[in-house]
């Protein structure tokens, strides 16, 4: 869990190793000890640490709330250190309900592009 800091009167805190201002603008869909999951207005999603077996259908529960707003659909995994093949399925599966459309991934490392581009699922854009 995250621990919180005090500075200059802003509390603060480290998830995955970075500091997070309580005061952000963007909300917190999800929280564990691998993953932070923030929205912005615009309904873009960040990803921040690490996605499998134990936390992907509960990001995918949270994801789906989110996602029931047109517009919706877009994940900056930039932060994003692991996915396993379930973490990505359960993502995939969020394109068809509620979306009904490919879900855009930005900031996609290398390593994820080459694994999406092996799987050639339409759940995913890249942009």
């Amino acid at each position: 869990m995250a621990a919180p800091l005090q500075e200059g009167g802003t509390v603060m805190m480290t998830v995955n190793g970075s500091f997070e201002s309580a005061l952000s603008k963007k909300t917190l869909l999800y929280l564990d000890k691998q993953l932070v999951v923030r929205a912005s207005q615009d309904g873009s999603v960040r990803l921040i640490g690490q996605i499998d077996l134990t936390n992907g259908d509960a990001i995918a529960g949270a994801l789906h709330r989110q996602w029931t707003r047109p517009g919706t659909g877009t994940v900056d995994v930039a932060e994003l250190q692991f996915i396993d093949l379930y973490g990505l399925r359960a993502l995939a599966l969020l394109s068809e309900v509620p979306l009904g459309r490919p879900i855009r991934l930005h900031n996609v490392k290398p390593g994820l592009r080459k694994l999406l581009g092996m799987l050639d699922w339409p759940a995913f854009t890249i942009g």
